[in-house]
């Protein structure tokens, strides 16, 4: 007898998903934990998987469709001969699906109690052009469930200025809350609600093609935008020297290549800035905005920024500076091929202490990062080049040709001030100039 199953529990309700790719066909027979389907949140492609060992009967969802914990998704006739598993049987199979509410790089949740009716009215008497009292209605049309209406009406939101975060654009619950949560929380800043502004028309532009953001864009985009609106960045430029570093690396790739250990730069630098907050732990602390604390944390995690087809992502490895450079540079691998095929868990990017996105394998002579909140701090690596330097001063001697590297060091002046940052980046150069040093760190 056929059986229905459910997307499995994501979190809170309202949290959804675009459903990316079907893993099988009607009629096929899956094993129990077998993917049947992707869906693609904020952050990662999940694998929804078989519950049961059996045949497939139908699909109740199709790609492109918006699906939610609790939706009917797939019809199967189980094997009888084959029992139900256990839930610890199917957690490994299921835990990127039950954790994936948790976002690694985006603002987290404020309480439940910002988004109440009751602080409502406060908003809309300050910001009228945001939050609209009455019907949460306007003569531009939107696409929306009742439940969606229903609610903006309570808010008082305004459903014309609410971006849809469904499958084309339609809005719903979530959408509406987090409009109203970021109503409330920039009128408690003293901040400008900011709006989306309407494109200038299209036609002058000839021929276009309009193509939907991915989910890990769209969190690009509120992620990046947050951080600039909130944190005031501060900037720092150094040249380093890495000659010795690169000696050390060109000396011992060809050996850890051979134990299937790719010896990059980038694996260096991870290690580097590690030690270098182990040095100065005001860049491994995190603000609370609410408490005015400072928290200083004991394990120092990197994140490193990958460029994917779906976007950017950054996926952390865990207490760098205690880990050996094989163990970053196979960590780094593993999370790099993950990060590229759509399959990082929520859980591995999530508690970055600082950010590193090297540029330099691109070209790029510079870059002036942005702040991966809620860290403090990110790294923008260029490329190195080769560089006649006068290493005693001396402009009468004969100058020495060194690979210099190029930094850009952001970091949030709330916390860290530019005398910090300059400290910051002598012990990275130090580092850089005597690999030694990493190993009696």
């Amino acid at each position: 007898m056929s059986q229905l199953f459910k997307i499995p529990e994501l979190g809170d309700a309202g949290i959804s998903g675009t459903v990316v790719s079907m893993s099988v066909n009607l009629g096929d027979s899956v094993a129990c934990g077998e993917t049947l389907l992707e869906v693609e949140t904020d952050k990662v492609v999940l694998e929804i998987p078989a519950e049961v060992a059996g045949v497939v009967d139908s699909f109740l969802i199709e790609v492109g469709q918006a699906v939610q914990q609790g939706h009917e998704f797939v019809s199967m006739t189980p094997l009888v001969e084959q029992e139900k598993p256990t839930a610890e049987e199917l957690a490994p199979a299921i835990e990127e699906t039950q954790t994936a509410v948790e976002e690694s790089l985006v603002v987290k949740d404020e309480p439940a109690a910002m988004i109440e009716p009751s602080p409502i009215p406060a908003v809309t008497n300050t910001v009228a052009t945001t939050v609209q009292p009455g019907t949460g209605l306007s003569n531009k049309a939107v696409s929306a469930g009742p439940a969606s209406r229903r609610l903006a009406r309570e808010l008082g939101v305004d459903l014309s200025l609410v971006k849809g975060n469904g499958f084309r654009g339609r809005i719903d619950k979530a959408a509406v809350k987090e409009f109203a949560r970021q109503a409330l929380s920039q009128q408690a800043s003293g901040a400008v609600v900011s709006q989306r502004l309407a494109l200038l028309d299209m036609a002058a532009y000839g021929a276009i093609e309009r193509k939907a953001m991915s989910g890990i864009q769209k969190a690009t985009s509120r992620n990046m935008s947050h951080a600039v609106e909130r944190v005031p960045h501060a900037w720092l430029q150094r040249k380093i020297d890495i000659s010795a570093l690169e000696r050390s690396r060109q000396k011992y790739k060809k050996q850890l290549k051979e134990e299937g250990v790719e010896l990059t730069l980038t694996t260096l630098l991870c290690k580097v800035i590690a030690l270098a907050s182990a040095q100065y732990p005001i860049f491994n602390t995190c603000l609370d905005e609410q408490a005015e604390e400072i928290i200083f944390r004991q394990q120092i995690n990197v994140g490193v920024a990958v460029d994917t087809p779906r976007g950017l992502v950054v996926p952390v490895i865990n207490d760098v500076a205690r880990k050996s450079v094989k163990d970053i540079a196979r960590n780094l691998s593993a999370l790099s091929e993950k990060a590229r095929d759509g399959k990082l868990k929520p859980a591995e990017m999530k508690g970055g202490s600082i950010t590193l996105s090297n540029l330099g394998g691109l070209g790029a002579s510079g870059v002036f990062p942005v702040i991966n909140w809620p860290e403090v701090a990110i790294l923008g690596v260029g490329a190195a080049e080769w560089q006649a330097t006068y290493q005693t001063g001396d402009v009468t001697a004969t100058p020495e040709l060194r690979l210099m590297m190029p930094l850009c060091l952001a970091f949030d002046h709330r916390v860290i001030n530019g005398a910090d940052g300059a400290r910051f980046m002598q012990a990275i150069n130090e580092l850089c100039e005597d690999p030694f040093l990493m190993m009696i760190s």
